[in-house]
């Protein structure tokens, strides 16, 4: 793994790790799916849960237009294998709660890696096309003088991929305003008779 994505993974499975949340799920869905044996779940249980989250996040990721790649076997055997757990073990809830901040360290990587491929260029157009018009606007003769203390406020590497991520899901909702209804959504007033 390149040096920059492996300290986003371990930025993101130390996030999981220490989350109060997460620990609070994983012990509730540890406790659903426990319901037969003694403090410890099977692999196939621990995996149909691996599976129903990875649909949730796939649903929640395509509302925002970011394609994950589907979630294989092969891939959450391959999770099962890096925790080390041989292949008919079952989990107790230490093991569980290793295994699904690894799971969740996974899916929030494949959902960085949607993201990148959705609105990565766009962020870049973004921040090309400020750098562009900040310099356009500068040059005016009498208007560079006046906006160039405003544009200074606005920092390129903030703001320009904010407004290329805008762009893009403005365009792949056919609306260019889209991001505006998502972010702050119409309100409906009371209903009268």
């Amino acid at each position: 793994m390149p040096e920059l994505v492996q300290a986003v993974h371990d930025k993101v499975r130390n996030f999981v790790r220490n989350s109060d949340q997460f620990k609070r799920v994983c012990e509730s869905t540890f406790d659903a799916i426990d319901y037969r044996s003694a403090g410890r779940v099977s692999l196939n249980e621990a995996a149909s849960c691996v599976e129903a989250l990875f649909a949730e996040l796939e649903r929640s990721c395509k509302e925002y237009g970011i394609i994950l790649d589907p979630l294989t076997s092969d891939d959450v055997w391959a999770i099962f294998r890096e925790c080390d757990y041989d292949s008919n073990a079952t989990l107790d809830r230490a093991e569980f709660q290793d295994f699904y901040a690894r799971v969740i360290t996974y899916a929030a990587m494949k959902a960085c890696a949607g993201f990148g491929r959705k609105y990565g260029a766009g962020m870049l157009g973004g921040i090309v096309g400020l750098v562009l018009f900040k310099a356009a606007v500068r040059r005016l003769p009498v208007v560079g003088l006046v906006a160039s203390p405003l544009l200074g406020l606005l920092p390129t590497l903030v703001v320009g991929p904010l407004l290329g991520i805008a762009v893009v899901y403005g365009i792949s909702q056919d609306d260019l305003f889209a991001i505006r209804n998502k972010l702050f959504p119409p309100k409906q007033g009371p209903i009268r008779d």
